[in-house]
């Protein structure tokens, strides 16, 4: 006869569901009010804080190291979503190519559902969308190739108040993102970046020479972009020294990897 002593009590399991189910409930209602309160105190600061959204949930998954980064990517997603969307009227123009379900899924993973999405048949008119309305984030191929947009942020070019701060996806280990977001929210450090620089092919050779390991990573006519594995300031002395440079982003570093 077998024994069914330490046989769990399926009742008793799916009422401690319950239970947490709830407790967590109770928790995100909590959390959304001190968002209330957060948005009251901000006083005209834009409500995308890119920079502490990617070092706090890298943080969150450093310690919840039982969870897979994903999952815990996809929970904080919804919750800031929810959160964004309360705070303020936050909205992404969509501009990605290929298949829309995989693009559909690629925005929601970083931006959750809660905030509304423009879609764009092109990078130039999501950008110019941004561009002009209050609280927008540009949601656009990742620089390379034949996406050349990037060349607008440039300095001296038509959206040079525009910055690239996050890439989609937020998980993974590719080398280089599919898409990233792009806003006039100022650039800041995460704790784990990359940093992108334009330079005309004229100063190419001054800003090699000023910052140790840059990589190439795309050209577009006479534009430079270059890749530096570390944050760098926008008015960091070596880049504000030559005339055509400038730090135009960073990209946050795949969540779950240690560098």
């Amino acid at each position: 006869m077998s024994d069914t002593s330490k046989t769990p009590d399926i009742n008793h399991l799916r009422g401690e569901i319950d239970r947490v189910d709830t407790a967590l409930l109770e928790l995100i209602a909590e959390r959304l009010g001190l968002n209330a309160q957060v948005r009251a105190s901000k006083a005209g600061v834009g409500v995308w804080r890119p920079s502490r959204e990617e070092s706090h949930v890298r943080d969150l998954a450093r310690r919840a190291d039982d969870l897979p980064a994903s999952l815990v990517s996809t929970i904080m997603a919804e919750l800031m979503s929810a959160s964004l969307a309360l705070q303020g009227p936050m909205r992404l123009h969509v501009a990605l190519e290929g298949d829309t379900l995989s693009n559909t899924t690629l925005v929601r993973d970083r931006f959750g559902a809660a905030l509304p999405q423009v879609p764009y048949p092109t990078a130039s008119a999501a950008l110019g969308a941004a561009a002009g309305e209050k609280e927008a984030v540009a949601i656009l191929p990742a620089p390379g190739g034949m996406d050349r947009w990037w060349t607008a942020l440039c300095k001296g070019g038509a959206m040079a108040h525009l910055h690239i701060l996050a890439a989609l996806p937020r998980t993974g280990d590719a080398a280089w993102p599919k898409a990233v977001a792009v806003s006039d929210t100022p650039i800041d450090a995460s704790g784990h970046d990359d940093t992108l620089i334009t330079v005309l092919e004229g100063d190419a050779a001054k800003l090699e020479s000023a910052i140790d390991g840059l990589r190439l990573h795309t050209e577009s006519g006479p534009h430079r972009l270059y890749v530096a594995g570390d944050f760098i300031a926008p008015d960091d002395a070596r880049i504000t020294a030559i005339k055509s440079a400038k730090v135009i982003g960073v990209l946050p570093r795949p969540l779950g990897t240690a560098s």
